[in-house]
Formats: C-alpha cells, sequence, structure tokens
C-alpha cells in the first residue's frame, strides 16, 4: 500500500516533521542512518545548552532532543526505520489523483525493502550518515550493528574496528561466542585501556596492525574466509559473523538520478513551500537552502512545520492549507 509520506533524517527537522505529519493524520516511515534520533545535535553536542527556543529560557540539546521525541504520538501510522539508509528513489506515475499529486516514488531501503510514497520530506542536515563498509558487496553474515547478541552464540565473531564501539561489543559478544577476533589497521588501539585490559582478560584476540586483504571463501552469500595482512605476514581467518565497526561516512549525494537543484554547498533549493524542483520532494532544515535561511534548531522547526502543512494539503486534497495546531 503507497503511503503518504518518507521523512528522510531524524533530527530536529525529522523529528518535528514526524510530530507534525502523526498530528495530521499522515501515514509513512521516518528513516534515520544512525541508531537513534537527534541528528547531529545528539551525535556532535549533546551537552550544549540550547538558549534560543521559545518559552524555554536553557536546555541541554540532548534533552531538547528527547523532549521532542516525547511529543510524537507513536500510535500514529508512522513507523520509524533506524539503522538504515536509502539505496534509491525512483520517480512513478500515481495510482490515484494523478492531475493533482504529478509525482510519487519507489524507494529501496538499506533493509532490502521497498516501499512506494506519494511525498519525499528530506530532513536529513548536512548528509545522510552511513556505515563505513568492509566490501562494497553485501553479504549475510556482515554487519554494522547489532541488534539481538544472541546471534553471536557459539559463533566465531571477528570485528573490524579501534574504537571503543569495537572493543565494547567484543566484551559482550565474547561471552557467548565460540570465538571473538578484534582486527585493527593501527598499532595502537583508540579504545580504552580498561577495555581492552578486559578484552584481553576474557579471551579476545586482538590483531593488529592488520588491513582487510580479500575474501578467500564464500557459501550460500556469507564470507567464510578471509585474509588480513600487515608487512610481516597474510593471516586467513574464519567467520560465522563479520561486524564492522569503522565508523560511520557522510554521504552528500541526493540521489543524481532525481537531478535536484541544489546550490553550491549540495544543500536542496527549495519555495516558500519547502518544495524543490521536483515535484512531490521536499526539503527542510540544513539540508535545503532559500533566500531567508539561517541554520538552527528553530528555524529548522518552523521549516518542517511548513513542508507538513503543505504536503498534508496536497495528499488529503485540502484547498486551505492547515495552521499547523
Amino acid at each position: 500500500m503507497t503511503k503518504d509520506l518518507l521523512i528522510i533524517g531524524c533530527g530536529p527537522a525529522g523529528l518535528y516533521a514526524w510530530k507534525m505529519a502523526a498530528d495530521l493524520g499522515l501515514t509513512g516511515i521516518i528513516v534515520e542512518g544512525q541508531p537513534s534520533y537527534g541528528g547531529q545535535v545528539s551525535n556532535n553536542y549533546p551537552e550544549k545548552i540550547i538558549k534560543n527556543l521559545p518559552a524555554i529560557p536553557e536546555i541541554k540539546a540532548s534533552d531538547a532532543m528527547d523532549n521532542m521525541y516525547a511529543a510524537i504520538n507513536q500510535n500514529a501510522d508512522i513507523a520509524v526505520k533506524y539503522n538504515t539508509t536509502i539505496k534509491s528513489i525512483d520517480i512513478i506515475t500515481p495510482k490515484e489523483d494523478a492531475d493533482w499529486q504529478k509525482n510519487w516514488f519507489k524507494v529501496k531501503f538499506s533493509d532490502k525493502s521497498v516501499e512506494e510514497f506519494k511525498r519525499i520530506l528530506f530532513a536529513d542536515g548536512i548528509g545522510v550518515y552511513s556505515p563505513v563498509r568492509l566490501t562494497d558487496e553485501d553479504y549475510d553474515n556482515v554487519i554494522y550493528t547489532v541488534t539481538d547478541l544472541k546471534e553471536f552464540d557459539k559463533k566465531n565473531v571477528l570485528i573490524f574496528g579501534g574504537g571503543d564501539s569495537a572493543v565494547d561489543w567484543a566484551n559482550q559478544i565474547v561471552t557467548n561466542a565460540k570465538s571473538v577476533t578484534v582486527i585493527h589497521r593501527r598499532d595502537e588501539f583508540r579504545a580504552k585501556p580498561a577495555n581492552l585490559q578486559l578484552a584481553a582478560e576474557q579471551g579476545v584476540k586482538l590483531l593488529a596492525p592488520y588491513i582487510f586483504q580479500e575474501i578467500t571463501k564464500t557459501s550460500n552469500d556469507c564470507i567464510e574466509k578471509l585474509q588480513v595482512a600487515n608487512d610481516d605476514q597474510v593471516l586467513t581467518l574464519e567467520a560465522d559473523i563479520i561486524l564492522v565497526q569503522y565508523g560511520q561516512q557522510m554521504n552528500k549525494t541526493k540521489y543524481k538520478n532525481l537531478d535536484l537543484a541544489m546550490n553550491e554547498q549540495s544543500r536542496i533549493l527549495v519555495d516558500q513551500t519547502f518544495e524543490s524542483n521536483i515535484t512531490g520532494i521536499y526539503a527542510a532544515g540544513d539540508c535545503c537552502a532559500h533566500p531567508t535561511k539561517t541554520r538552527n534548531i528553530l528555524s529548522s522547526i518552523f521549516e518542517a512545520m511548513n513542508a507538513i502543512i503543505n504536503i498534508e494539503k496536497v495528499v488529503h486534497h485540502r484547498k486551505v492549507l492547515n495552521n499547523g495546531w
């Protein structure tokens, strides 16, 4: 069934768009590449004190994001997908109301699901963040996030990465895994010394410096063996599950096949309704540009509200714009 709206990004603009969409009875999905909501605010400056929100003298940035999330009607028909990115967006012909709506969209997600939407709102800030990959190809036993620790039980687990996230996961997984090996490309791990000591005490094997070299055996879309190497030697490792913790990278391109009009900073150009040059695609927050643009949380909320009430007018075929209450 075609949904009304896809919101891309769950920072301040995305959170408020989610709230507004839920309040106005829109159906849809909000997708976020990170494990939780908050965007740059939660990731980059959660402890910062914000002083420009109406009726709130000051508030810690992370608390503001928590409060925005708490205000959303979770019983509305809008699902959230964390740890998920967009693989592709294609314009399709509407199955109804074509003269009014012009375009619909077929969207493929990184979790391999495919959905159709009547409208899309970009609210992904300066870019969509996605995991730094081990290989360009997808393999069923190569994962970038952990959703269930039980999947590691009695398995040979390889973890690529040298930071706290890699070592912390190793310390949790090793309890029930058959074996856990952490492979880091540098001489020194960035993880806390206490965590590294705990890993060694628990039987986690730490390999450094080694880099991934090649896959040597696959079966049923899974990697069974691979090689890692340094200047002195090459090791062949067996794997049941491979967890990659190389961090996140920002994808600045906005689906080139769409021909979205952008400024020199790769921000989507929008009109007074926050619609782009492509009918049905809107943008709000740091990812958009217009003549009166300012960049802060308050303006992102304002833009999200305007985008959603204009989207709702089209989707529900209203003659009068909702006031956004």
